[in-house]
């Protein structure tokens, strides 16, 4: 406050305006004189601080200093720069931190009579900071971790995603992965379960052991036990003269993955589970056991407790094999992963067929609409299909259509305009760029089907998802 203001002032109400201005309660005051000994503290200095008045009053602040009660002196840096000193201390009591600034204040000739320092408390926006430093660091290690475990799960082109779904089930899988326990994978046909059982195996401690597969439905019901048990010599006609050990104990100390496990006839369930049970096989025509240790995981896109009700999967197994259950969702789940999925697997054909081809804006743009009820496999397929099949270097949207056959865009309209190709290009957020396209597509079929029941029929997804979907996005389902 300027001098001739402060005289302008009732000598009552400055006095007042002053002892006010000295005991802010939210800010510490400390009065030095020119040799930096302490002659006045307010209350808030205490508070600040955490340390009494009479660790300050009388001494000077080089004392101070020494005695560790401060990080450094702000006073004791005006008196040598004769210059205001603004800087961060740490206080001894409880680390609390806080800021000061050092004011000298001068006679005529120049020489500082007095320093005064005004203290502010910052004790909870450190906190804050290292708080917001340490989320930082964890989302980061986060991130690393999962770019890593991208990285190693992606070197043979198995896994490719970006959605949160998968990105669940991924890291589900991971720590699953750690435990020595049966594992039952299912989801739709071709959605990717084989990839998981892929990343159980690579990420147990059974890693450098054999993976043993074997699709249950791929082999004839008579022939599957000697594929599984193995079988001695001249146990059947026609089988191996010095007998055959079978898959199950080929995995011995490894993982076996058997795929489509609901095809397993009854008679070979009930083997199975006793294999599970006591840890030992015997072979077709044998009268020993054969210890066994191995980890089972299995895969399915079957209806395993309808079965069960139908009597043609046995419970006992099932809770066996369901020890832990991780589902697979279908690319109808996950679609924004698609525009992923077709460079990926545009990349990997071009390098299998030695082109360089790419898709035109519009040919990408009636993939990435298309259902697949193929799902991954699928869409893997159609994509090879567009390299080999496309006569020019730019896989146009006939090319794009014919490898497609069957298949049809999920809505009957074009986009409003082409902006979402663009943004894809420019590096716009797919996943907005999905949730603004999903509900342009729901805003569609509402207008066309005006209810939501209609419009669940007509895009052959149950009720209550459609109404979730257009609560999601304000959408009326009437």
């Amino acid at each position: 406050m300027e001098k001739n203001l402060l005289e302008s002032l009732p000598q009552d109400l400055r006095s007042i305006l002053l002892d006010e201005l000295v005991q802010n309660p939210f800010m510490g005051v400390n009065i030095t004189n020119g040799e930096g000994r302490v002659l006045f503290l307010n209350k808030t200095h205490y508070k600040i601080t955490g340390h009494p008045p009479e660790l300050y009053i009388g001494r000077t602040m080089k004392e101070i200093t020494d005695d560790g009660l401060i990080s450094e002196s702000a006073t004791l840096i005006t008196l040598n720069t004769k210059q205001p000193t603004h800087m961060s201390q740490i206080s001894s009591h409880k680390n609390r931190f806080f800021q000061v600034t050092a004011i000298p204040v001068t006679d005529s000739s120049g020489t500082i009579k007095y320093v005064i320092n005004y203290l502010i408390e910052v004790s909870d926006l450190v906190e804050l900071r290292n708080q917001l430093h340490d989320a930082y660091n964890h989302n980061q290690e986060l991130m690393t971790n999962n770019e890593l475990l991208r990285k190693k799960l992606n070197r043979s082109g198995e896994l490719v995603y970006q959605s949160t779904v998968m990105q669940n089930v991924v890291e589900a899988a991971a720590k699953v992965a750690e435990h020595d326990v049966s594992v039952l994978i299912t989801g739709p046909s071709g959605a990717g379960k084989e990839m998981i059982a892929n990343l159980l195996h690579a990420h147990s401690s059974r890693s450098n052991a054999p993976f043993v597969k074997i699709n249950c439905a791929a082999i004839p019901e008579q022939l599957l036990e000697s594929e599984l048990f193995g079988y001695e010599p001249g146990a059947f006609t026609g089988g191996n003269p010095k007998g055959k050990k079978g898959l199950i104990e080929t995995a011995h100390t490894g993982t076996l993955l058997l795929d489509e496990i609901g095809e397993l006839p009854l008679n070979l369930q009930s083997k199975l589970l006793r294999v599970l049970q006591n840890h030992k096989l015997r072979h077709i025509g044998g009268n020993r056991d054969i210890d066994v240790d191995f980890r089972l995981i299995t895969s399915t896109n079957a209806d395993l407790k309808g079965m069960i009700h139908e009597k043609t999967f046995r419970e006992d197994l099932y809770y066996r094999l369901n020890v832990i259950e991780l589902k697979v969702p279908g690319l109808e789940e996950r679609r924004e992963d698609i525009v992923l999925l077709i460079n990926h697997f545009l990349t990997i054909s071009n390098a299998k067929h030695n082109t360089t081809k790419t898709y035109q804006k519009e040919a990408l743009h009636y993939l990435t609409s298309c259902n697949y009820p193929g799902n991954v496999r699928e869409l893997q397929n159609i994509v090879e299909r567009t390299v080999v099949m496309s006569s020019g270097v730019i896989i146009t949207l006939a090319d794009a259509q014919l490898a497609a056959g069957h298949l049809r865009p999920i809505f009957h309209e074009s986009l409003p305009n082409d902006t979402l190709f663009t943004d894809i290009e420019n590096g716009k957020c797919l996943k907005d760029l999905v949730g603004e396209y999903e509900k342009w597509v729901l805003g569609q079929f509402q207008k066309k089907y005006k209810s939501g029941a209609k419009m669940a029929e007509a895009l052959q997804t149950d009720q209550s998802t459609i109404s979730r979907k257009l609560n999601r996005y304000h959408i009326s389902s009437d």
